[in-house]
């Protein structure tokens, strides 16, 4: 009898360590869906990703709730945007969670802005008038494909550091999802490729990484100061410049006010085009590749016109 007791432990022992188990795999979790479909691509059957916000949510305004704090207690790793986009939120999360694991500078935190040319770095001190300006640059990098292969290389090297035994998996899903984004992006490219040079309007400079890869123009935004909306008067402004221009897109995110986004748009004969910028967003956009599609195909169409 104690034989086969002893038996039975072992296989146990070894059935858990095989990593078939749904309590072997990885836990992680992300501050934004796109993260956490890269997250997926990278770990495939070996994690389970949770983003803790969805496509409907301004990343830099989440209330820091105790039901997050639960959600990434047990997290074996936190992957954060980075370039303190979630300064006002993340850090309360994190502290919250009493997940040790997790905490900045542990080896289950991730920060995915590392290796990306980081745009609009300010010159000099930051001043908090000018409105919510981020100190360390523009931190909406997620937007351009580009750069998403360079979070997905670090990604498979953070997982092979927590779990060895599958680095080279992790490592070759990098490479298979780096040559995926790159065969789409040239697709992507090949369509707005005529746009190029057309200037576009948004409601807040969360689009600059996606304009610079295809060749758009920023052209002006609804805020005149970044996270404080937009006054009658300088909407007025901006409506005769883009009419001198004949810059007729504006683009706005879901958690933007998409009733004055449709003002400035009339006014221009144009149209406003709703464009998320994270996985979710939109019915249908349950990963980065069909949220690109989702991108692209509604430029391609506004600026068609």
């Amino acid at each position: 009898m104690k034989r086969i007791l002893k038996t039975c432990i072992a296989a146990l022992g070894l059935w858990t360590l095989s990593g078939n188990t749904a309590w072997a795999k990885l836990k992680v979790c992300t501050s934004l869906p796109d993260l956490a479909s890269v997250v997926r691509e990278v770990g495939k059957d070996q994690v389970d990703v949770v983003s803790i916000t969805d496509g409907n949510q301004d990343p830099h305004f989440v209330p820091a709730k105790p039901s997050l704090m639960r959600a990434v207690r047990n997290a074996d790793l936190y992957v954060a945007v980075g370039l303190e986009l979630e300064v006002g939120w993340l850090p309360v999360v994190l502290q919250g969670s009493r997940n040790p694991k997790i905490q900045p500078g542990a080896s289950g935190f991730l920060d995915a802005s590392q290796g990306v040319e980081v745009l609009e770095k300010p010159n000099g001190t930051v001043n908090r008038a000018e409105g919510d300006v981020h100190p360390m640059g523009n931190p909406h990098y997620y937007a351009d494909p580009e750069n998403l292969k360079v979070v997905a290389d670090h990604v498979a090297e953070k997982l092979a550091e927590l779990d060895p035994a599958h680095a080279e998996d992790y490592r070759n899903n990098a490479k298979g999802f780096n040559q995926r984004m790159e065969k789409a992006l040239k697709g992507w490219e090949k369509r707005l490729a005529p746009y190029k040079g057309r200037g576009v309007v948004c409601y807040h400079n969360n689009f600059l990484y996606f304009t610079r890869r295809f060749g758009l123009v920023d052209f002006g935004f609804l805020e005149n100061r970044p996270g404080i909306p937009p006054s009658a008067r300088h909407l007025e402004e901006l409506a005769e410049k883009m009419k001198a221009a004949k810059v007729k897109v504006v683009m706005y995110q879901p958690y933007y006010d998409e009733e004055s986004c449709g003002r400035l748009a009339d006014k221009v004969g144009g149209a406003a085009v709703l464009v998320p910028t994270e996985a979710g967003g939109a019915p249908g956009i349950t990963d980065v590749f069909s949220h690109f599609d989702y991108m692209v195909t509604a430029l391609e169409k506004a600026l068609s016109k």
